[in-house]
């Protein structure tokens, strides 16, 4: 066997490890928001921020980066955060309107997605430092509401503010991505 096709023979094994580790989100999630107990919330928001970490370093360790994995990832993200924000509800610290402000760029992500597919315009789903950040905060702020709820007010202010420059950071480049087909078709 060649190193080409040892190397490809790996790739294959570790193709799907990403993805899964994507996947796992899910039913980390909906754990979460069935149990409520702090250690065991902290013990599994620890588990979903890690295989948030882990997925895409592994893809790229192994060579394995798909689109299928760019665009399993950030759906999980969405669903993890979302789903556990939503085990805090109705709570003293979390409100409806706090709850929409920490996914408002979720929602807007979602809805210019579902929305692109409607209009047939394929847009290339990339991951934007914004959008890291928000999600950054959104577990910083999941954390808080486990361990310091009575503090959450702050994070949801950068949540939200973070959230505002994401989606005019999103809308800008679907927007260029856009004027520059039109200007090569």
């Amino acid at each position: 066997m060649t190193d080409v096709q040892a190397n490809a023979q790996r790739r294959s094994r570790f193709a799907q490890i990403p993805s899964f580790m994507s996947a796992l989100r899910l039913p980390i999630a909906i754990v979460f928001f069935a149990v409520d107990n702090v250690l065991w919330r902290g013990i599994l928001l620890f588990l979903g921020a890690l295989t948030d970490l882990l997925d895409g370093w592994l893809a790229r360790k192994f060579g394995v980066e798909s689109k299928t994995g760019a665009l399993l990832d950030p759906l999980f993200d969405k669903l993890f955060v979302t789903i556990a924000l939503a085990a805090f509800l109705p709570g003293p610290y979390l409100t409806w309107t706090g709850f929409l402000v920490l996914v408002s760029r979720d929602l807007y992500v979602g809805f210019g997605y579902l929305l692109s597919r409607l209009l047939k315009v394929v847009v290339e789903v990339k991951a934007r430092p914004t959008g890291k950040l928000v999600t950054v905060l959104q577990i910083v702020t999941l954390f808080v509401l486990l361990l310091a709820p009575e503090r959450v007010g702050l994070f949801l202010v950068a949540v939200g503010a973070a959230s505002v420059l994401a989606i005019i950071d999103y809308t800008a480049a679907g927007v260029a991505e856009l004027r520059a087909r039109a200007k090569a078709a």
